[in-house]
């Protein structure tokens, strides 16, 4: 019986590998981005009607902590008022008034150490 010679093609098999190693994971990235598209929206519309529930819960338990959008517009403008650019307040700090700044005392019953 003689000896076969077998001749190895080490590239074509390294090809063939790296081919089917991509071609799985671009299957792999497919079915993912299926499973997202048909299952997000559902997620999300389950997420909603939570969140509302949990709102209208909210507010039948608090009926006088009830926000509008009003009241959210006033409380802006009230901080940009209260934020207001001033050149020396480089700390972007609330601008205090002068007035509450001699208010302030000093702790009169200081100890020293």
């Amino acid at each position: 019986m003689r000896h076969q010679h077998v001749n190895v093609d080490f590239w074509s098999m390294f090809q063939t590998m790296f081919t089917y190693g991509v071609l799985t994971i671009l299957c792999w990235v497919m079915i993912r981005l299926f499973h997202a598209v048909f299952t997000l929206p559902l997620r999300l519309q389950a997420q909603h009607r939570t969140i509302q529930n949990t709102l209208t819960e909210l507010q039948k338990r608090f009926p006088d902590l009830n926000i509008t959008a009003d009241d959210l517009a006033k409380v802006g403008c009230e901080l940009d008022e209260l934020y207001e650019v001033d050149p020396g307040n480089v700390d972007d700090e609330p601008n205090e008034e002068p007035e509450e700044k001699e208010k302030v005392k000093p702790e009169e019953n200081k100890k020293d150490d």
